[in-house]
């Protein structure tokens, strides 16, 4: 292949307005001298309902038939160095700025232009050795069809010929030094019948493979009978048209086609491969007029769908030929790169015609019609626009190229047509040339005229702003359904930016209480979601071919038969076959994909790209999220009790949509506060929480996150926050109900003997108002330990969900409550003081203290009960039946009658009552067993049962420092071992046990182990003895290490202001244990563990 030079210079020509200043051109202007500007076609008002037809008000008014968009449209054209001025064909890069150009010329026939924004240029020209008639390329593969029925396969260095380092070396022997473009194989096209001769009546028969095309990407199909079994993954399938027959071949096997595909008796023009998966669909069409649809997945013919073109029938008549298959050839077919079953069509009529596949061509009739009125050719060439829906373009004979835009017709009737406008035109240079290449990419059109010249038309925004559909009122709102159809995304971002901030601060939102200004203005977003809304492609699955004797047919159904197909804007369902349906379905498609962004637009990537975009996405998406919320609420509020579940208009549930968009609420919460109040997101977690605790407990505990990140963002930074973690009361209420400030609701109240023994701890009921206004105070305090506290009944309610044995149960409810006091514990000391410590009333060594959760703090106890954790349980709820300090009646919020301290919270006659009644008896019966036992046998018992009980006693004597003695009298029944009826007798129990019972017990109990461990090691031998004592003695001596360690030490402040009964208990455990910590060494334990300080003398 030849290789020839060209001087880009000084064949590439610029073509701006004529208004500004640039060269005039025949592209532009006209030699008619009574044109004038007033008789150029009213691009900017094409669309205009004002006024009557601009159409036919130009097409009356117009005199010269050369004219174009000055304004709209910014040309680039190059004249191609092809010395026969016998340009064929275009082809383009998909990923890189390249054009393949063929000529019919022997000589210099194929050639490489580069397109950058503003210029064309010549990058390289070779001679191949058969004229070129048809191109494709994919990636770095160039397809040419030549005049030998041959289909010839090309590698192409792309980088190199654009001026970068090889791409891929051609050949491993060259590499990067090789051709730029090789030859690497040659397929045979085989046609129906000899095309040496032709027959009577039919057109001269050429060996010209008109038309080459590659298969797009493959997806799996139904069927499994395309592609072939024998086809590999990787392997590049391609497509090439030889008289009437379409030839599929994989480019690794040129010996023979895949399948031959008998289409047509007289020559095609054109075929076209869907793009959309599963790529089984391939467009034809050719002289006869025919266009037909073949689909690969059927066995035998291929053929599913089949029509005349309209004007067939009269253009074969005017040229004698009777109309039918010797009618007007169809020139080129293209498919929506959007719409998977809209297919336009161009021929030797002049017109372009849309067709729906869903519906077989009843009477030939098209569901849409394009044209011109000063357009006397034919059209050879047509594409989509790649960045529109509703953007067609044509290329003519008559060396022009039109710009069309569809739009459904927005008037009443019972037939719904589709109207169409060119908003934009180019004409040739040249005298003569045809256009017989056209390829759109991103915003630019790319023309091929017959004569070898080549143009770049880019379509400003100003062309598009007069094909904007408007459905939004308001000069700002239009501003920006302009700048979204022009795909000025950015602008139209900032726009969208200032807009929304206005309606949130709107003061006439605060009219209505409760109202956020936002939800005035939900039409106006929810329009602006639409505009912006990046729509889903629409699946394959979701419409389908009329059925084959339909189709085919051309006519009317058979009877009992209905098509399938589907729209995307209406329910999936089968739809008469009928040119009022087709096109009604059409305008109903076209109104959906016009408007805004088409289906599958690369959104994302242009947000990537401009961040701006982003931030306008984030912002409509949250206040869309705001007002879907708010909706929610409604709905769920008008809905009451008498629906367990609301649901929405779907029929979903709404408590599943809200964990749906979990980690959205989330997300926006954080980044916005100010736009979610409180109380609705109140409102939301509530819906929830019945049908999934954990996921109700798990979203508000992000939602309190997303405000505690803004507050101390903000006050890292000096500012004030918009928000604030005491707003959350409400729904810490609701993430924590029932509280332990809330009215016992688990049915065991007290009785008349109840209220006079707790009449000085007399128990008001709290309204909501107060129980929230307590929780705030914790929030202003430390809201990361309230926080803590939604985690840990996270972390309980999955244990409880878990299940298992009960005891196993109880000890992971016991370990994760001891867990999250440790956690509290490291909070408060970073960020509350001492003062409000007490204040909130939260003693981090007693973990049932640690949470204002009752059903936490229930859960804790019953596990320690379970456990036989009698000292825990009391320990703990000591602080239920403390003394209250004295408070001035002005301080402080009151709850019940003693302003807050937890005596007076509704759950303390809960626990104070099982505290009396069933866990002092239990403990006081472990230490008169044990206490019975080692009286008559002191080494009668298990060792492990003096170590309980040890420290049962030593922990009761030490951490009991609050107490009140509280008195129940409660009925107790018997039974008559005699008589076996049952007695019933009231009796008084307490809450406490005798400090000097303890203290009895601990001695005897301790002198009792010592005893134990003497006898072990004496009668052991002396290899072994204080290793088993050491392993008794050891749990206990760290138990009792652990409990002192917490006590203030000795001649400390803290020392010295403990009572003197305090004081003692101290000095006997102390004392104790360092008599334990002679059998506690052993030969892994030589050294005993250091004695506390305060001790050590």
């Amino acid at each position: 292949m030849a290789t020839g030079v060209y001087d880009s210079r000084s064949a590439r020509q610029s073509v701006g307005s004529a208004g500004s200043g640039s060269r005039r051109h025949s592209l532009l202007s006209t030699d008619d001298g009574n044109w004038a500007p007033s008789m150029q076609y009213d691009y900017a008002n094409a669309w205009s309902v004002n006024g009557g037809d601009k159409l036919s008000r130009w097409r009356r008014a117009y005199i010269a038939s050369d004219t174009g968009d000055t304004e709209g449209v910014q040309s680039t054209s190059l004249a191609l160095p092809d010395e026969s001025r016998f340009t064929t064909c275009m082809a383009m890069s998909e990923d890189q700025p390249l054009l393949a150009v063929g000529s019919g010329s022997y000589e210099t026939n194929m050639f490489f232009v580069q397109s950058l924004d503003d210029q064309l240029d010549v990058k390289a020209s070779f001679a191949s050795k058969f004229p070129i008639y048809s191109l494709a390329f994919k990636s770095n593969l160039l397809m040419a069809g030549t005049d030998r029925n041959t289909s010839v396969l090309y590698k192409v260095d792309r980088a190199r010929l654009l001026g970068y380092a090889s791409e891929n070396a051609i050949d491993d022997t060259q590499g990067a030094e090789g051709p730029l473009v090789r030859c690497v194989g040659t397929y045979k096209n085989k046609a129906a019948k000899s095309i040496d001769i032709a027959a009577p009546g039919s057109h001269v028969p050429t060996k010209r493979v008109a038309c080459v095309e590659f298969a797009p990407a493959f997806a799996g199909s139904s069927s499994g009978a395309w592609p072939p079994a024998s086809v590999a993954p990787n392997s590049e399938l391609f497509l090439s048209c030889l008289g009437g027959v379409i030839n599929i071949w994989d480019a690794t096997r040129n010996q023979q086609a895949l399948r031959v595909e008998k289409v047509s008796g007289q020559p095609l023009c054109r075929a076209a491969w869907s793009a959309q998966a599963p790529a089984n669909l391939i467009a034809a069409a050719g002289i006869d007029g025919v266009i037909s649809v073949l689909d690969l997945r059927r066995r035998g013919k291929a053929v599913a769908w089949r029509t005349a073109q309209p004007e067939a029938a009269a253009y074969g008549a005017w040229l004698g030929g009777g109309g039918g298959e010797a009618g007007g050839s169809v020139n080129d077919v293209a498919w929506s790169p959007y719409v998977p079953y809209w297919l336009a069509t161009g021929g030797e009529g002049g017109e372009a015609h849309v067709w729906d596949l869903r519906y077989a061509a009843a009477d030939g009739a098209a569901v849409a019609t394009l044209s011109h009125p000063t357009n006397h050719g034919s059209i050879r060439s047509l594409a989509w626009s790649a960045t529109h829906a509703d953007l067609l373009s044509t290329g003519t004979s008559d060396k022009s190229w039109w710009l069309h835009s569809l739009r459904a017709d927005s008037g009443g009737g019972e037939a719904p047509t589709v109207r169409a406008a060119v908003i934009a035109d180019r004409r040739a240079a040249d005298d003569i040339g045809s256009v017989v290449g056209l390829r759109a990419k991103g915003n630019a059109f790319y023309t091929l005229s017959a004569c070898g010249d080549l143009y770049a038309h880019r379509v400003a925004p100003g062309a598009l702003a007069a094909s904007t559909l408007h459905r939004m009122d308001g000069d700002e709102f239009q501003r920006v359904e302009t700048a979204v159809y022009a795909r000025d995304l950015k602008g139209a971002a900032e726009t969208v930016i200032g807009a929304v901030q206005r309606l949130k601060e709107d003061p006439a939102g605060d009219a209505d209480a409760g109202t956020h200004p936002i939800v005035r203005h939900a039409e106006s977003i929810r329009r602006l979601c639409d505009l912006f809304k990046a729509k889903p492609r629409i699946a394959h699955a979701s419409w389908a071919l009329p059925p084959a004797s339909v189709a085919l047919g051309g006519g009317s159904l058979a009877d009992g038969e209905q098509p399938a197909s589907v729209t995307v804007t209406a329910e999936a369902g089968p739809k008469p076959s009928s040119p009022t349906a087709a096109r009604k379905d059409f305008a109903s498609d076209l109104a959906y994909v016009a408007y805004g962004l088409p289906p599958d637009f690369p959104l994302e990537a242009a947000a990537s790209r401009q961040p701006v975009v982003w931030q306008a996405l984030e912002l409509l998406n949250m206040a869309n999220l705001r007002i879907r919320l708010g909706r929610m609420v409604d709905i769920a509020d008008g809905a009451g009790e008498k629906s367990a579940a609301p649901t929405d208009g779907d029929g979903r549930a709404l408590w599943k949509g809200v964990v749906e968009r979990e980690r959205q609420i989330m997300q926006y919460v954080k980044a916005e506060p100010a736009l979610f109040d409180a109380r609705l997101l109140r409102a939301v977690v509530k819906l929830v929480l019945p049908h999934d605790c954990i996921a109700g407990l798990t979203l508000g505990l992000g939602i309190c996150q997303a405000f505690l990140s803004c507050q101390r963002q903000h006050e890292h930074r000096g500012a004030m926050a918009p928000v604030s973690c005491e707003m959350l009361d409400g729904l810490v209420h609701v993430l924590l109900f029932p509280t332990v400030f809330d009215t016992d609701t688990s049915g065991g109240g007290g009785d008349a003997g109840d209220d006079a023994a707790m009449a000085a701890r007399a128990v008001a009921v709290p309204n909501v108002q107060m129980v929230r206004e307590r929780i705030g105070e914790c929030l202003a305090v430390c809201p990361e330990a309230v926080f803590e506290m939604v985690r840990l009944e996270i972390s309980i309610q999955e244990t409880v969900l878990q299940g298992g044995e009960q005891k196993k149960v109880a000890e992971d409810i016991v370990a994760t409550m001891q867990r999250h006091a440790r956690a509290t514990r490291v909070l408060l000391d970073n960020t509350a003081s001492a003062e409000q410590r007490a204040q909130i009333q939260i003693h981090t060594q007693f973990p049932a203290t640690t949470t204002l959760s009752a059903s936490a703090v229930r859960l804790y106890l019953n596990s320690l009960l379970s456990t036989r954790g009698y000292d825990e349980y009391l320990a703990n709820t000591q602080w239920w039946r403390a003394a209250p300090p004295a408070i001035p009646a002005d301080a402080g919020h009151v709850i019940g009658s003693d302003r807050g301290w937890p005596a007076s919270f509704p759950l303390a006659r809960m626990l104070n009552r099982q505290a009396a009644s069933a866990i002092v008896p239990r403990m006081q019966r472990q230490l008169d067993v044990v206490l019975a036992t080692i009286k008559k046998e002191p080494l009668g018992l298990e060792p492990r049962l003096y170590r309980d009980t040890l420290l049962k006693a030593a922990r009761l004597g030490l951490q009991l420092r609050c107490d009140q003695r509280l008195a129940f009298a409660v009925d107790v029944t018997t039974k008559n071992k005699a008589t076996g009826e049952a007695l019933t007798t009231r009796q008084t129990v307490a809450t406490a046990i005798d400090a000097s019972v303890l203290a009895d017990a601990f001695d005897d109990i301790g002198s009792a182990f010592l005893m134990l461990l003497e006898a072990l090691t004496r009668h052991s031998s002396h290899r072994d003895a204080f290793k088993r004592a050491a392993s008794e003695a050891r749990p206990l001596h760290d138990a009792l290490g652990a409990l002192l360690a917490a006590e203030p030490q000795r001649h400390s402040a803290e020392f010295e202001q403990m009572s003197d009964h305090h004081k003692a208990r101290v000095m006997v455990i102390r004392k104790y244990l360092r008599k334990l910590e002679h059998y506690a060494q052993s030969q892994q334990h030589e050294q005993p563990p250091p004695v506390p300080q305060g001790e050590q003398q």
